[in-house]
């Protein structure tokens, strides 16, 4: 019988309390935080896909629970946005409704505000206004300002 022997015991114990120490996962105290893994986009669901516009969101703003469900004849939607940083951030959204097959449903589409304080969880919803709408694409971006941008321009 072949035997393992072991020369370096403290050196094996070191290396297990390690690896426990590696997987427990961290939260702190806050029982409202959700970890996701987030990239740019998520598709998991296959009729919403989530969109972060910047890379500069991942790890800062999660968007989760994608929910699809009906009112009356139309498509509804709801998604929760989380704030996972400690800073406030003023963000903007928009709802894309597609058809079954893909295409895009010609509805005008708003961006809208939306203020985050820190460590908020908030749904944001969309009704689609065409009966064909099946699937979505949710996009969360920075706000463009067109004053702001137009100012930076002139000072540059």
């Amino acid at each position: 019988m072949n035997r393992i022997e072991l020369r370096h015991p403290l050196l094996a114990i070191l290396a297990a309390v390690l690896l426990v120490g590696c997987n427990t996962p961290s939260g702190g105290s806050n029982p409202n935080i959700r970890h996701h893994p987030q990239n740019t986009i998520d598709d998991s669901n296959p009729r919403a896909r989530l969109v972060l516009a910047s890379q500069d969101l991942v790890g800062r703003i999660a968007l989760t629970d994608a929910r699809i469900g009906s009112a009356g004849q139309l498509t509804k939607a709801e998604v929760t946005l989380q704030n996972l940083s400690d800073d406030r951030y003023q963000l903007e959204y928009q709802f894309a409704w597609e058809d079954r097959e893909g295409f895009s449903i010609n509805e005008n589409r708003v961006w809208k505000r939306i203020t985050l304080a820190p460590r908020e969880l908030r749904s944001v919803r969309s009704v689609a206004g065409d009966p064909k709408a099946d699937a979505f694409t949710l996009t969360v971006r920075f706000p463009h300002d067109f004053l702001i941008e137009q100012q930076q321009q002139t000072t540059n």
